[in-house]
């Protein structure tokens, strides 16, 4: 079975894992869609196939549904960041993007090839 992940699930567990370890508030596109491309192939390696929604399409709609969690910044059509909104807490994004994925994919998320791609130590 295919699995999609949306920009609005990448950047969420983006985020939680900044704040967490380093309590940055924001991700660049590029640092994202690295992460992004390392939770595919670490799901790829657990047999499961994978798919960003990274589209600009994509964008748009999670900064026009999610506006009350995040931010974008655009610097140009292809560089900019998102961020977190100060009065959201990342508990509030856990249990809103982690609640009904499934294990395999938080562990993808969570994976320390994966979080290597954010800057951080896992």
């Amino acid at each position: 079975m295919c699995m999609f992940i949306g920009i609005e699930s990448l950047v969420a567990n983006a985020l939680i894992e900044l704040f967490e370890k380093t309590e940055k508030r924001e991700v660049d596109f590029e640092t994202l869609y690295k992460y992004g491309m390392r939770v595919v192939r670490y799901l790829e390696k657990q047999g499961e196939e994978a798919i960003l929604l990274l589209s600009e399409k994509y964008q748009l709609d999670m900064v026009e549904k999610y506006s009350e969690y995040f931010d974008v910044e655009l610097y140009s059509s292809e560089k900019g960041v998102f961020r977190l909104k100060e009065n959201v807490k990342i508990d509030d994004l856990k249990n809103y993007y982690r609640w009904t994925m499934s294990i395999k994919a938080i562990k993808a998320f969570m994976s320390a090839e994966a979080i290597k791609e954010l800057g951080i130590a896992a």
